[in-house]
Order: C-alpha cells, then structure tokens, then sequence
C-alpha cells in the first residue's frame, strides 16, 4: 500500500477521533498563531479555574477523552496538541522538534489567552513538557499547582531499548507497544490500523524530534534540575509502568520538594486511559 493511501486513511482516523472532543464531549476547537504556527487546543464552555492538559508522544488531544467526563466543572479545561502533534502542524524544520521549543510555545499561549491560576497536567512527555513551562514560570506563577501523570524527566536505563518499543517498526512492534501502555485488556487495532500507524509514527517530524532529543539529552531529560519546581506537585503513576518506572517517578519526587506520589495499582503508562476515574479524582481533589 503506498504512502498516500496510509496518509488518507490515518486522516479518516484522525478525524473520527476529534469527532468526540467536540461532537460527543462539548469541547470547542479553536487555534492560536505562535510565531507564525497554528496551536490547536480545546476548551470547555463553562467558566472556572484553568486545567491545561497536555499529551505524551504518537499521541494528541484525543488521549484525554476518558478522563474528561470525570472532572469536575470547577476547571475551566483547556486541552492541547502539542507543536507539530494532532492539529498543530509545524513545518518539515528539525530545529523546530524539540521539548523546550514546545514548552516556549505552550507557555506563549498561555500569555495569548491571559489565563493565570492554571492547575498544569501532562502525562508523559507532556508531564515533561510541564515541567519545563514550571521552571520557566517561576517569577510570573502563572502555574499554580502541578500534576505529573507517568511523567518523562528522568533518562530510562535502557535507553535504546526504550527508544525501539516507542517508535514501532511494523505492525507487530505497535502490539509491543501497546502492551507497555496497557496492564490488561490491551486494545488491538485492525492489522491495516496498526499499519497505518506505523507509517504515522514513523515520519519525518518525530525522526527529528527522537534526534534531537538524542543529542540535547542531558538539557531535556534535566533530573535534578527539577529542584527548581516550586510549586505544589502530584506525581501519579501506574506500579507497574515500564516506561516511566516507580523507580524513576520516585528519584523525580526526591528531586521536587513537597511532592506527592501516588502509584496506581494493576497500571501501566497509559495511567490516563486505564484509570480515568481514579485520576480525576485527584485532580478533583487539589
């Protein structure tokens, strides 16, 4: 099947997925110019205090579906793709990808929508991503509280092991993948899905950003460096995550003065979507 078709076909997907956001859960997508670049985020209608959430890696806005009903409509939610993920495109430049080139967009957009007392929450790369915009936001605290959901910050042991489960090769190594996001009951996607993903994951765009996060490893995965986060800081995380381990989420809560951690049980990386119930409660609860 050649290139074009996958493109049409993940487009199809992409589109069913956003459907939810905006059809089955009521959010409104809209755009922001970064610089030149179009920021897409989702917000909810009602008013309250901000809950900005942020997604992990081959993910986008859509990941945050099941936990959406669960929160509570104090927070006002504002759900973003990342610089060149979901809607945001960027252009084929690899200076571009990179975490700290996303976190200084996202905290520009929060300049552009003058939103302050934000309740910040990223899983994954997003959690890592948080914590850049944490650091940065350190005089103008526009960041209130932080939540870290299997958060990235600390380097895996196993490196390039860890690099090939993420960046699947075929159809088969998609199903490798998903068995590290999912303790039980791991959604398998049609083989032509998988396919299609596949193709998806592996473009250009996430080829420069798993480069450059190569080369910059010790300025993007900072560990100690997280001492500079201030705030009050939830790290949540599944017991048995091979992605971002217990070990590692308990080295970033020794780094974050004042941080809580809370291990999910039967939980791996995908804590979100597992446990959506859980994890909103403690949100719920901040």
């Amino acid at each position: 099947m050649n290139s074009i078709l996958y493109k049409l076909i993940y487009k199809y997907f992409s589109y069913t997925r956003y459907k939810v956001l905006t059809k089955d859960l009521g959010l409104k997508q809209c755009y922001a110019d970064i610089g030149g670049h179009k920021i897409s985020y989702f917000v909810s209608p009602n008013d309250g205090q901000p809950l900005v959430l942020i997604h992990g890696l081959l993910d986008s806005a859509f990941g945050f579906r099941k936990i959406i009903p669960f929160l509570d409509k104090k927070y006002k939610l504002y759900i973003i793709d990342i610089p060149g993920f979901g809607k945001s495109k960027l252009p084929q430049i690899q200076y571009l990808y990179q975490v700290d080139i996303f976190s200084d967009m996202i905290y520009k957009l929060f300049q552009i929508l003058s939103v302050d007392n934000i309740v910040l929450c990223g899983h994954s790369m997003g959690g890592l991503i948080s914590q850049h915009i944490a650091i940065k936001d350190s005089k103008i605290k526009r960041i209130q509280k932080l939540v870290l959901l299997s958060s990235g910050g600390i380097p895996h042991p196993e490196r390039d092991k860890m690099r090939a489960v993420l960046f699947p090769a075929d159809h088969e190594e998609v199903g490798r993948l998903l068995q590290h996001l999912y303790y039980k009951e791991t959604p398998m996607p049609s083989k032509l899905i998988r396919k299609t993903l596949v193709h998806a994951w592996n473009s250009r765009e996430y080829k420069f950003l798993a480069e450059n996060t190569i080369e910059r490893e010790n300025e993007i995965f900072f560990g100690s460096e997280a001492r500079k986060i201030k705030i009050p800081t939830w790290i949540i995380s599944g017991k048995q995550d091979l992605i971002t381990t217990p070990e590692a989420m308990r080295t970033l809560k020794s780094y974050i003065r004042g941080s809580k951690l809370i291990l999910l049980e039967h939980t791996r990386h995908a804590i979100h979507l597992e446990k959506p119930k859980e994890v909103a409660e403690i949100i719920n609860g901040l």
